[in-house]
C-alpha cells in the first residue's frame, strides 16, 4: 500500500520536487543536510594554496547555520543536524506556521568535523536513513553541496539522488569555469587570466605588470575559494612578486594550480542572484539580493535591491543564459551567482557560480512571512557571552520588536538559535556566537530602528 504525503508549503521543496520522476512526486521526502564545509572536499590536496586563517570559534558558529534547514524542511522530511534544536525555538517556528520535519542529530565529539563523516560514522543515524523510503515512500537526498562524501552516504544508506553528481557540482563550481562561461557567453567580464599551471601565473602576472605600474590593482584568487579566503591582493609590484615567490616554492612534482588572476574592480556593490535550473532545462530567476557589508565583512542581505531597469534586465538575461549553460553541462537545481555593480553603475553578471545552496536559498523559506512590498535586512549581530543564553530569556529581551505570526509592521524574526550558544563549552569566557535574524519593515528608515534596538538589547546581555 502506497502512502500520499501532503505537500507542504516550502518553495524551494517544490522546486526540487519537481526534478523528481512524476510517478514518485505524490509518495516522496526528502533528507536534508547542510554540509557548508563541502568546498574543502572539493579543493584538491594536490592543488597549490594561498595563505589563509580560521578561527575554530567562527568554523564552529559556520556549521550551526545549518539550523536555517529549519526552514525549508518540513513534514515528512527528515533533517539531519549536528545536535537537536532548542525546544524554544521549534516551538517559535511551529507558532510562525511551519510544520517541522523530523530531526536526526549525529553529535560530532568534535564541533569541527564535517557532517557529512558524522553521519558515516554513525552507526544508528544510517541505520535509520536506509528506513526512511518505507510504506511505499521514497526518500531523496537533499545536501546543501554535493561531494563524494555524500554520495558515499546515499551509497550506504540507499538514499536516492536528486540532481547532478559530485563530479559536476565540483567543476561548475571553480572560478576558472565562471570565468570561462562570462566570456564565452559574452557577459561583461572583469578583465583576468586563468592560470592552470605555475608558468601560467607568472606570465599572467608579467603581463598585467604594466596595469600594476599605472596603479591598477589586482586580485589572485584559488578557483576553489569560498567566503573571502584563499585570495591575494597585489598593490603593486613589490607585492606581487612577494606571491609569486612563494608560490614557485610549491611548484614541484605533483602540485597542480588553478587560479584566476584579475583586475580590481572599484565596486558600488555586490549583488547575489540565485536561479534554479529545472528537469527540463527551464531556468528560473528566484531571487536578486544586495550584499550587506560592516567594515568590509559581509553580514547578510538587502532586499528587494534598488536596481535600475537596465540593471535587472542585465541579471535577468544573464541569469538565462548561464542557467542555461549550466543545463546542457549536466547541471539542475538552485545556483548562487555572485556579481559586482562598478562604481559607474555597471553589471559584471558573474564573478563565481556556486553550485550548491547558499544563504539566499535559506532566506526563500522565509518570505512566506514576508507582507507585499516590505524592506528587509538578512543580517547577524556578533556576541560575546560571559554565560548561555536561553530562547525564552533571548525573546523576553527583544520584546515588542520580536516577529510572530500576523505582526503588523514587522520585526525581527530570529533565524537561527543554535549559533548563539555554540562555543558555550568551550572552556573560556566570555565566548563567541551570533544571532542570525530577518529585519523586516515597511521602508528604510523603520529597519534601521529596529537595527538600532537589536543592538542596544544584544548590549545587555554581553
Amino acid at each position: 500500500m502506497t502512502t500520499t504525503i501532503t505537500r507542504p508549503d516550502s518553495v524551494v521543496r517544490r522546486l526540487f520536487t519537481g526534478l523528481l520522476p512524476p510517478e514518485v512526486r505524490e509518495k516522496s521526502r526528502f533528507v536534508w543536510m547542510s554540509n557548508f564545509e563541502a568546498e574543502r572536499f572539493w579543493a584538491d590536496k594536490n592543488v597549490a594554496q594561498l595563505p589563509k586563517f580560521s578561527q575554530p570559534e567562527d568554523v564552529a558558529i559556520v556549521n550551526r547555520l545549518e539550523e536555517m534547514s529549519l526552514f525549508l524542511a518540513e513534514e515528512p522530511d527528515i533533517l539531519i543536524l549536528r545536535e537537536q534544536s532548542d525546544r524554544g525555538f521549534l516551538d517559535y517556528l511551529s507558532d510562525l506556521g511551519y510544520r517541522l520535519p523530523t530531526i536526526l542529530a549525529v553529535n560530532p565529539e568534535n564541533k569541527l568535523s564535517a557532517i557529512a563523516e558524522a553521519t558515516l560514522a554513525n552507526g544508528q543515524v544510517c541505520e535509520q536513513l536506509s528506513r526512511a523510503s518505507q510504506n511505499g515512500s521514497m526518500a531523496f537526498f537533499l545536501p546543501y553541496a554535493k561531494t563524494r562524501l555524500e554520495e558515499q552516504i546515499m551509497e550506504k544508506t540507499g538514499l536516492q539522488n536528486v540532481g547532478p553528481t559530485a563530479a559536476v557540482c565540483e567543476k561548475i563550481n571553480s572560478k576558472i569555469y565562471s570565468r570561462v562561461l562570462s566570456n564565452e557567453l559574452g557577459l561583461r567580464t572583469i578583465k583576468g587570466w586563468e592560470c592552470e599551471s605555475f608558468q601560467a601565473l607568472e606570465e599572467s602576472f608579467k603581463i598585467a605588470s604594466a596595469d600594476l605600474a599605472s596603479g591598477q590593482k589586482l586580485v589572485l584568487k584559488e578557483s576553489m575559494g569560498v567566503s573571502g579566503k584563499g585570495l591575494y591582493v597585489a598593490e603593486n609590484e613589490r607585492q606581487a612578486q612577494q606571491i609569486i615567490s612563494m608560490l614557485r616554492r610549491k611548484d614541484k612534482a605533483g602540485v597542480q594550480f588553478a587560479f584566476v588572476l584579475e583586475h580590481w574592480v572599484d565596486k558600488q556593490r555586490d549583488i547575489n542572484y540565485q536561479i534554479f535550473v529545472s528537469a527540463s532545462g527551464k531556468v528560473e530567476l528566484l531571487a536578486i539580493k544586495e550584499i550587506v557589508a560592516e567594515k568590509g565583512v559581509h553580514m547578510g542581505h538587502r532586499f528587494p535591491p534598488a536596481l535600475s531597469p537596465s540593471q535587472l534586465e542585465a541579471y535577468e538575461q544573464a541569469g538565462q543564459a548561464v542557467g542555461k549553460r549550466l543545463f546542457a553541462d549536466g547541471y539542475v537545481g538552485v545556483a548562487g551567482i555572485d556579481s559586482i555593480i562598478d562604481r559607474d553603475g555597471e553589471v559584471y553578471p558573474v564573478l563565481e557560480i556556486n553550485a550548491r545552496f547558499n544563504m539566499s536559498t535559506y532566506q526563500l523559506g522565509l518570505e512566506r512571512l514576508i507582507p507585499p512590498g516590505a524592506k528587509v535586512i538578512a543580517k547577524y549581530y556578533p556576541l560575546l557571552l560571559k554565560e548561555k543564553l536561553s530562547f525564552n530569556y533571548l525573546t523576553d529581551l527583544i520584546g515588542p520588536s520580536l516577529y510572530k505570526r500576523g505582526s503588523a509592521g514587522g520585526g525581527a524574526l530570529i533565524q537561527n538559535f543554535a549559533t548563539v550558544n555554540v562555543n558555550s563549552d568551550a572552556g573560556a569566557a566570555p565566548f563567541k556566537g551570533r544571532l542570525y535574524v530577518l529585519l523586516i519593515g515597511e521602508d528604510d528608515d523603520q529597519l534601521a530602528r529596529l537595527d538600532r534596538t537589536m543592538i542596544e538589547k544584544l548590549s545587555m546581555v554581553q
